[in-house]
């Protein structure tokens, strides 16, 4: 190389060090100021809530954006992306604050004996509030025994009431009760932090005539409502943000106008409302055909077609159409919800990495992504017995260079790697997530990515510091990379917790999975024995 050439080169990198240095420097100080103002924000709101008021002081806010735009002036900034990013900095108030280092976060060291255990499976959260919605819509009472205990579909439960419909838990059974159906004129629905929660009651809504409002938690706020806003006027229906710094919600519904009965999905609308969407396509006037399914939505519209076709409503997905047909639904007492599968995944994935043999309580679904799960699985060595309402699972000899097509569902891509990692050489298919290089590059892990396929080489992996994970699905793919790589840091564990409680204390209590049991408060009123100590 020319010494000209080689001194250019030098002098360069010597720049765009200083530079990243420079800008490096000025990111950690923004991001200090992010927590210490979020700090204040929280205090201000937890004072807030000991007056029993709002945890947002609405006058506050007004203030702080006013001095917003103000300081923004002159400054060249887009007027618009300033007020996104003041929107996205006040997000932050709005969530629990989190371990600032490694010392307060949550380390995973499994055991190393194998697993000789057995749990109840958690039920599937999205069949769980689809039944809710089909009883709640229809009027009809229906009991959900071993309902999802997990808190958005809580939150639905509260969700229902705000919509005019009554609902109880009574010893792990949710119970709607008989009532007049779904009242949204004018009501303004709270639908928690759940994308799945808004769908459910949003495509229910469009078919009564009037208005609402909905809102919801920090990450409801940012959700995009463009793709929405395209699609809802061939349904008769417009969703107007009420907040012109958030995206998403609070927003209000107007809905009652004439209702196209064939439309076709735009590119960008979530697979979640594309489930909601055909659950309630049946009390729209002459049903619904729901054209452009892409493949990331068939599993919610296929548990939309499980409970429509169970309450006798005529409906069916082929290839990328969903056909629904109008009519009166006759609601099962007591359907039976099957098991979670993105959940369940990992207890059945379990034996892969501890051997032994895990057995879990419940019904394995007969659905694609079900049937998908336990062949890639069984590629994995692991060996599965069914019997009525349970599903047992044995680990064999893993393979050498196995090819995992988990990852071609996306919510599944999170067990896909925990496995590629558990067996080294490995293959995975499906679009790779920038979480997952994210991921590999912290553990330090030896891969490629070649265009949908991520190959894996065997490596030592590496772990320093403590991680966030940015969804339950990662934090559960950890729980399992903590049997090749243990001592894996979380900053965030609790949110799993929140979602499926009993999950820490059985990965805890491996290799039995014996979980502690509940203490039993005593009764004030009983009688107690006096017994003389000599």
């Amino acid at each position: 190389m020319p010494r000209e050439m080689s001194e250019e080169i030098s002098k360069s990198q010597i720049v765009k060090d200083k530079r990243y240095r420079e800008i490096a420097d000025m990111d950690r100080k923004i991001l200090a100021y992010i927590e210490q103002r979020a700090a204040i924000l929280r205090r201000e709101g937890s004072w807030r809530r000991s007056k029993q008021m709002s945890k947002v002081d609405p006058q506050l806010e007004k203030m702080l954006r006013a001095s917003w735009e103000e300081a923004g002036a002159g400054l060249g900034l887009d007027p618009r992306l300033s007020r996104q990013v003041f929107g996205l900095i006040n997000q932050f108030a709005l969530q629990q604050g989190r371990a600032a280092s490694p010392a307060g976060a949550y380390n995973l060291a499994p055991g190393r004996e194998p697993a000789q255990a057995n749990i109840d499976g958690p039920r599937s959260r999205r069949l769980t509030c689809m039944w809710a919605a089909m009883a709640a819509s229809a009027g009809r009472p229906i009991s959900l025994a071993h309902a999802s205990e997990a808190g958005s579909v809580k939150d639905f439960a509260k969700a229902l009431a705000q919509a005019g419909v009554t609902s109880e838990w009574d010893n792990g059974a949710l119970n709607i009760l008989e009532n007049e159906g779904f009242a949204f004129d004018n009501a303004m629905i709270f639908t928690g932090g759940t994308p799945l929660n808004f769908y459910l009651l949003l495509s229910f809504a469009i078919g009564y005539m009037g208005r609402c409002k909905f809102t919801g938690q920090p990450m409801l706020q940012m959700l995009d409502l463009a793709p929405l806003n395209k699609l809802l006027p061939k349904l008769g229906a417009r969703l107007a943000a009420m907040n012109p710094n958030n995206p998403g919600l609070p927003a209000r519904l107007e809905s009652g106008g004439p209702m196209d009965e064939d439309i076709t999905l735009l590119p960008g609308i979530d697979a979640e409302f594309a489930g909601a969407l055909a659950l309630a396509a049946w009390s729209f006037p002459g049903g619904l055909t729901i054209k452009g399914i892409p493949p990331t939505a068939r599993p919610a519209v296929e548990d939309a077609v499980s409970v429509l076709t169970a309450c006798g409503i005529d409906a069916s997905l082929k290839r990328d159409t969903c056909t629904v047909s109008d009519g009166i639904p006759e609601i099962p007492e007591a359907p039976e919800l099957p098991l979670d599968v993105e959940f369940c995944a990992t207890l059945l994935a379990l034996p892969a990495f501890s051997g032994g043999a895990v057995t879990v309580e419940g019904h394995w679904p007969e659905t694609a992504q079900a049937a998908a799960v336990l062949e890639a699985l069984e590629g994995m060595g692991i060996t599965f017995e069914k019997s009525a309402g349970r599903i047992q699972a044995t680990g064999g000899d893993l393979p050498k260079t196995p090819e995992i097509t988990l990852g071609d569902f996306n919510s599944l891509y999170p067990l896909a790697l925990a496995v590629g990692l558990r067996c080294g050489n490995a293959t995975l298919s499906g679009a790779v997530p920038e979480v997952a290089v994210e991921l590999l590059d912290r553990m330090n892990a030896d891969y490629d990515v070649d265009g949908d396929r991520l190959i894996l080489r065997p490596t030592s992996l590496d772990w320093h510091g403590a991680w966030s994970s940015p969804d339950i699905s990662w934090t559960l793919a950890c729980a399992l990379m903590a049997y090749v790589r243990p001592q894996i840091a979380l900053e965030n564990h609790n949110e799993l917790t929140t979602e499926w409680p009993q999950f820490w204390n059985f990965y805890n209590s491996l290799p039995t999975g014996r979980m502690k049991p509940k203490p039993v408060k005593e009764d004030p009123n009983g009688k107690r024995r006096r017994i003389k100590v000599e």
